[in-house]
């Protein structure tokens, strides 16, 4: 009986140490971020997830972050597949006004095959993030986020997305820039309960980098791999700032970086579309895509804002304090001049709406690789067959 009492003795003691500790980093967090005393505990209690993504910014900090990861909800995101996925599905209403999806014809939400829709506004959205230029290795990376699957897809294991994305990147010679946006990327998108891919378009060799057919690339290659609903084109240099600035299919066409650091986070001019933006995979056909003719830097979003209006669409934006980035600095990109003609092309833009786009494709995938955080596609593009097949309307 003695030595019962000194166990409960203990235990409690043990029990008031662990208060007074978790009260002790309460009020750090919350003096260190300027954070109410609601917020500082929904982070400690709701949001071990994010400690990684949050609290550290330095790469040589990885091997402390290890032990964390038994925090992250296991997801059970689809892998990669040479085609489209498809599966037979029901929607079932419960008795509790809540809509259920099956990956089976099943009557009863209680089967394991169903899974509760996801919210229209994610419950596990932070706000305001710390962005970080850290660019920690692969190996480093795939042992942070383990829950991400081959390819770089990922979604929810607790209820069903609203939404089918593919994030397409186009790129040359940055990896140091991808490894950060992937570091600071893949936890927002956890996040914002998505059923996502990341696809890095790679342009072989050092000719005219051309980013807009590369986007359009990327939009061809995602649809083989996954029925995605719409698309968020991304520059590797733009870090979000901010996880309310919701990846997902805008109802109509949507320019995502809204405000960059480099331009004091206001826009250069009101008709940019440049950085990120998002449109729905419908969108993205009735505009034809990104033009192809744009060899060299600049030109082709001011192209593709004309587009989109001729289509009868507009482009929308999340606010300023919601749609922020930060850009990685560098250098400039030999082969990614500007483009002398740009001016001129933009004033023949309209005769090549209907003509040049994601209908007059022409390019070789050389590699596809499965990466675990990204899939690349490794592309060769030639400029002389490119613009010879163009025609005007």
């Amino acid at each position: 009986m003695e030595c019962g009492m000194r166990m409960v003795v203990i235990a409690r003691k043990d029990l008031l140490r662990f208060m007074f500790l978790l009260l002790l980093i309460l009020i750090t967090i919350q003096m260190a971020f300027n954070l109410s005393v609601q917020q500082a505990s929904f982070t400690i209690m709701s949001k071990w997830v994010q400690i990684s993504d949050q609290l550290y910014s330095s790469s040589s900090r990885l091997a402390e972050l290890q032990p964390l990861l038994i925090r992250i909800p296991k997801g059970s995101p689809s892998a990669p597949s040479s085609h489209i996925e498809q599966s037979t599905q029901s929607v079932i209403q419960s008795d509790n006004n809540v809509t259920y999806v099956c990956s089976k014809n099943v009557t009863n939400v209680m089967s394991k095959d169903c899974l509760p829709l996801c919210p229209v506004i994610p419950d596990k959205l932070v706000g305001a993030l710390a962005t970080y230029y850290d660019s920690p290795k692969y190996s480093d990376l795939d042992r942070l986020y383990p829950w991400v699957q081959d390819g770089g897809r990922g979604k929810p294991s607790d209820c069903y997305p609203r939404h089918r994305v593919a994030i397409i990147i186009p790129y040359r010679n940055r990896d140091s820039q991808l490894r950060t946006l992937l570091y600071n990327i893949h936890p927002i998108l956890y996040r914002q309960e998505l059923d996502y891919g990341i696809y890095v378009v790679e342009q072989n060799g050092s000719s005219k980098f051309n980013r807009a057919m590369l986007m359009n690339i990327g939009y061809a290659e995602a649809m083989k791999i996954h029925d995605y609903q719409c698309f968020i084109f991304h520059d590797v240099d733009l870090i979000p700032e901010n996880d309310k600035n919701i990846y997902n299919c805008p109802k109509q066409p949507r320019h995502m970086s809204v405000a960059v650091d480099k331009f004091k986070y206001r826009l250069p001019y009101n008709s940019i579309f440049g950085g990120v933006s998002a449109l729905t995979k419908e969108q993205f056909q009735k505009v034809n895509g990104f033009p192809n003719r744009y060899f060299g830097w600049g030109g082709e979003d001011d192209d593709m804002w004309n587009r989109i209006h001729n289509a009868g669409y507009k482009v929308i934006r999340y606010s300023r304090e919601i749609a922020r980035y930060k850009m990685i600095k560098h250098g400039t990109e030999t082969g990614n001049k500007a483009n002398p003609v740009r001016f001129k092309m933009l004033k023949e833009r309209k005769k090549y709406f209907k003509t040049d786009g994601i209908n007059s494709l022409k390019y070789k995938v050389l590699k596809i690789d499965f990466n675990h955080l990204y899939t690349r596609f490794v592309v060769d593009i030639d400029e002389k067959e490119v613009m010879a097949g163009i025609k005007k309307s």
